[in-house]
């Protein structure tokens, strides 16, 4: 199962992170964790190849952890459609496949 959990601060989603393995299909196969793994790239390279921002990302096998909280409070801003967009597309696939993903919001 993927494991996903993002963290708000003052109403901004400040981290991600995603960890596990869908396991819906034999790897290499698995469309869940494919859809997970695309959208969550496509906002990191949004954040840095987009708009130029550099978060702390971490990337490993079945791991893949965004943090925002290094970047001034205006690039967190610029960060949040993103985030939002991210948020939006895991609760989705969440929605449909959630026998194989879970997504937790928390706010500190």
């Amino acid at each position: 199962m993927v494991k996903v959990v993002l963290t708000r601060d003052s109403g901004k989603l400040i981290s991600y992170r995603a960890s596990g393995h869908a396991g819906s299909v034999d790897e290499g196969y698995d469309m869940v964790c494919s859809a997970i793994s695309a959208s969550s790239i496509m906002i990191a390279n949004g954040i840095t190849d987009v708009l130029n921002l550099e978060p702390s990302i971490t990337v490993d096998d079945g791991f893949l952890h965004i943090d925002l909280r290094n970047l001034a409070p205006g690039e967190v801003e610029k960060c949040q459609v993103l985030m939002e967009t991210l948020l939006l597309g895991v609760k989705s696939i969440e929605q449909n496949y959630g026998k194989y993903i879970i997504v937790k919001v928390k706010e500190v």
